[in-house]
């Protein structure tokens, strides 16, 4: 039997001392920040996994994320000219900086030193160079670098662009490699994918920007919501004119016949200056544009006369040069800068190096796209987690495959070593298992029904990339059912791998499947967590997962702290409600990322900031087969929206944050959810501890997407709510409470949801669904308590209501639980199986799991985190 502890324990401490408390109340406005607000390694930091970088915030004028929305800017902000900015950076053995001293002077706030520090300890400094052109010195960083040999310490830029190949093709395929490749990737699918598409487009008449369907326009309300559809209907033309011309482009390169490059040729010229339209918005066009033509000058370079070779190197220095400009002094300091890790950063990356000796400006970008790599990316966190959630995290695909395999492929040491994306894999894994609803976390989580073909080429890289068997199972599984599923992903913008799975001809590993791993994992500095019961069958599995993030609630993640969401056989039941029309929609930000549309607690009707301000976190988590256990802190979550950025972007989206929409002060001191799993039963145990400063009253929801809940108050002891899947599964819940509860059901949403966006082909704007929505609210209380059973399960095999014993222990699926929910007393809760030897205890402080005579006993530790 398997059985593997992931304990809070192992964390390190946020600050001095924390380890030594009990309990810890976070006093921070927030843990996360939009732009760096701290400096990198930490202050008496021991970095012993990977490679020292060194990074800092920027000048308070320039430390400003002047982005309100995708091709608006902040029209308030001063902008500081970026060229201007310069940085110094010491570091030494020695405290005062006396003796053997590395200074440098960078134009980034960041540094790589070209090979890693000597094991031992360090002090590091760094420095704003002022216009006087002195140096203003910040504080001394201690630093220890462990003594690892297997850490992850990739080579330095100076080594990197020395193997740059003069010739071309030198990206998607090395020109003395060129007639080898063609010949491994004849026998393959892909192959034959591309050369379908291909053939398909050489009949297909190109469309141009006098397509774009403006009619909508003089319906549409306020500047966001124009910027939005013009944006939308323009990538609707040129994203299908990316697709055509690529699989062109690739085409040529897997025959090199002339035809297909002569006519993507042909198309890419015409396009060159489509981003000039004045009905084409967004980042993402533009960086189509210069996708294209990098790729063009690269693979058909040889082909190409000097006059169409200055076309595009003029096309992609002027928008290459508008990219960098905007990454410059800022990516590399942004929380995570949604567009640019999706995807303009990989194109970037690719033109730099396309053009690099054939463009004077490349020899900057491609400094600064690896090296940003290097400190930044591929991930948020050493967890693995994706803070913006399911849906979105599959927009990052292709950068986070291709850009580290160029790399590779071009350095000979593997990106993929990075432990990161070990503990990703998992991540992909736990929070989408196969053929399975989405975890229900961050944007368009609602329409991620299955990992999508998208979803299993990653997986289905990563497994080869990292020789993870895991993973290779997942893949099979789901490959074994649609032996063409990872077709439908062809030639999709941010998705498509079928040119990597022709690149590579490893196979997938062979080794221990999803039946081996642990059925819980928590991925702490993300704030996520997911348990289920049956990885062999989906169609028996039980599943829940949760989120106390300290992301907060910015970017794409939702105001969803303590909340919960429960599934059976892949279908949701008690899950997220609320439709993601568009980023800042007032129906989006009103009944899909704010705090009403999820199974956590309003205060005093009011739900949780909007930004990095309304963040939770985890301060304990235990995982095994027999027990698992997360507590969830969402006490800082709650008040008025404070967040500079995103009261910007309410106002040009005609978004209020008023007491009246759900967004005030509140008196809420403490606001901590328990979540214990019962085994493989498929009940889990949830207990809430709620104190204010002030009488306030608390509302505990439930929300299902699929069939309205059913509601029974005719037990004096517990409300009985249960939710169904539509497709079999039910979750019954019973909740328990200090005092009685007033009740509610609707299926009507705060905001009723209005396509004004995404219009189908024919201009027709489907409708969006209503959900059902439950509460329970108390009366008014300084201390308040709630304690759930939920039982998910098979809807043929009706639940049995928890027995409450003469005792007052309640009996449930095989457990014994003694819980105080009176508001006397300290907090607490007993659980106990009558089959096996295992329980946990609660008693306010402590929590004590005992497991076959194994003692664990966890107290409060706050995740390591940066930015």
């Amino acid at each position: 039997m398997k059985k593997t502890f992931y304990l809070a324990l192992l964390w390190s401490a946020f600050f001095v001392g924390a380890s030594a408390q009990t309990n810890i109340r976070l006093t921070e406005t927030t843990l996360m920040h939009e732009m760096r607000a701290t400096p990198y390694p930490k202050d008496k930091a021991v970095v012993d996994d990977r490679y020292v970088s060194f990074q800092w915030p920027l000048r308070a004028d320039a430390n400003i994320n002047a982005d309100i929305l995708d091709g608006m800017d902040a029209k308030s902000v001063r902008k500081v000219d970026k060229t201007t900015l310069h940085y110094q950076l010491r570091y030494a053995r020695d405290k005062e900086f006396k003796k053997d001293v590395k200074q440098v002077e960078t134009r980034w706030p960041f540094y790589n030193p070209d090979k890693d520090l000597a094991p031992g300890k360090w002090y590091w400094q760094y420095g704003y160079v002022n216009e006087a052109g002195q140096v203003e010195w910040q504080s001394t960083q201690e630093l220890t670098v462990g003594d690892n040999p297997k850490k992850f310490c990739p080579p330095s830029y100076k080594e990197a662009i020395a193997k740059v190949p003069a010739t071309h093709p030198r990206i998607w395929v090395q020109k003395a490699g060129w007639d080898a490749f063609i010949a491994q990737a004849k026998p393959k699918a892909e192959y034959q994918w591309y050369l379908e598409r291909a053939d398909k487009v050489m009949q297909t008449p190109m469309k141009t920007v006098k397509d774009i369907n403006t009619s909508q326009v003089k319906n549409l309300t306020n500047q966001m919501q124009i910027n939005s559809y013009l944006t939308r209907e323009s990538r609707r033309i040129i994203d299908a004119e990316e697709g055509n011309t690529e699989a062109l482009i690739r085409a040529y390169l897997l025959t090199k016949d002339r035809k297909y490059a002569d006519e993507a040729l042909k198309r890419v010229l015409e396009m060159t200056d489509w981003d000039k339209d004045k009905n084409v918005k967004g980042d993402f066009n533009a960086s189509a544009l210069l996708s294209l033509c990098s790729m063009a000058y690269d693979s058909f370079y040889e082909l190409l006369t000097d006059a169409q070779k200055k076309t595009l190197l003029d096309a992609i220095r002027e928008k290459g040069g508008a990219m960098y400009k905007h990454f410059n002094n800022y990516l590399e300091n942004h929380i995570a800068e949604n567009h640019i890790w999706q995807m303009t950063l990989r194109i970037l990356t690719m033109a730099a190096f396309a053009t690099y000796g054939d463009l004077p400006e490349a020899a900057t970008w491609t400094d600064y796209c690896y090296n940003v790599w290097r400190a930044r990316f591929p991930g948020l966190n050493k967890d693995g987690g994706w803070h913006n959630g399911d849906s979105y995290f599959t927009v990052n695909t292709r950068t986070l495959i291709e850009v580290p395999y160029y790399y590779s492929n071009l350095t000979g040491y593997d990106f993929f070593s990075d432990p990161w994306y070990t503990n990703n894999i998992m991540y992909t894994i736990y929070q989408q298992p196969p053929f399975s609803k989405s975890g229900g976390n961050g944007s368009s989580h609602q329409n991620v029904g299955r990992p999508n073909s998208i979803r299993i080429s990653y997986l289905d890289a990563l497994a080869k990339l990292t020789n993870n068997s895991f993973a290779a199972d997942f893949v099979r599984r789901t490959l074994k059912v649609e032996p063409e599923y990872m077709k439908k992903a062809l030639l999709n913008k941010p998705g498509d791998l079928a040119w990597f799975r022709l690149q590579c001809d490893k196979p997938l590993p062979e080794g221990p499947g999803l039946t081996a791993l642990p059925f819980g994992r928590v991925f702490p500095e993300t704030g996520l967590a997911s348990y289920q019961t049956n990885w062999d069958r989906v169609g028996g599995n039980a599943m829940w997962s949760f989120r106390s993030s300290p992301y907060g609630s910015t970017s794409h993640a939702l105001a969803n702290q303590n909340a919960f969401n429960t599934f059976y056989g892949g279908k949701p039941i008690f899950y997220s409600s609320g439709h993601h029309i568009e980023f800042t929609d007032v129906h989006s930000m009103l009944c899909h990322r704010a705090t009403r549309a999820h199974n956590t607690i309003l205060v005093n009707g009011m739900g949780q900031r909007i930004g990095t301000e309304g963040y939770g976190w985890i301060p304990r988590y235990y995982c095994s087969d027999k027990i698992g256990y997360v507590l969830g802190d969402a006490s800082n979550a709650y008040g008025k929206v404070i967040s500079p950025l995103w009261l910007e972007r309410g106002k040009v989206s005609d978004v209020e944050y008023t007491p009246e929409n759900g967004w005030d002060d509140v008196p809420l001191t403490k606001f901590r959810r328990h979540i214990v799993n019962l085994g493989k039963t498929g009940f889990i145990f949830i207990y809430d501890e709620l104190e204010a400063s002030e009488p306030a009253d608390y509302t505990f929801m439930l929300h299902t997407t699929a069939q309205p809940m059913t509601v029974d108050t005719s037990n004096p002891r517990f409300v009985h709510v249960q939710g169904l899947s539509g497709r079999g599964g039910a979750s019954d819940a019973y909740i328990f409470s200090t005092g009685t509860l007033q009740t509610d059901t609707t299926s009507q949403f705060f905001v009723p949801p209005v396509n004004w966006l995404r219009a189908d082909d024919k201009g027709k704007f489907k409708k969006y669904p209503n959900h059902w929505h439950f509460t329970a609210k108390s009366e008014k209380a300084k201390v308040y308590r709630f304690a759930t059973i939920i039982n998910t399960h098979a809807l043929k095999y009706p639940a049995k209501d928890p027995e409450i014993l003469s005792d007052g222990r309640i009996k449930a699926g095989g457990w014994l639980i003694s819980v105080n929910v009176s508001a006397s007393g300290a907090p607490s809760f007993f659980i106990r199986s009558t089959k096996d030897d295992v329980s946990i205890t609660y008693k306010g402080e402590e929590t004590v799991v005992n497991e076959n005579g194994y003692v664990t006993t966890m107290r409060d530790v706050v995740p390591d985190l940066e930015i």
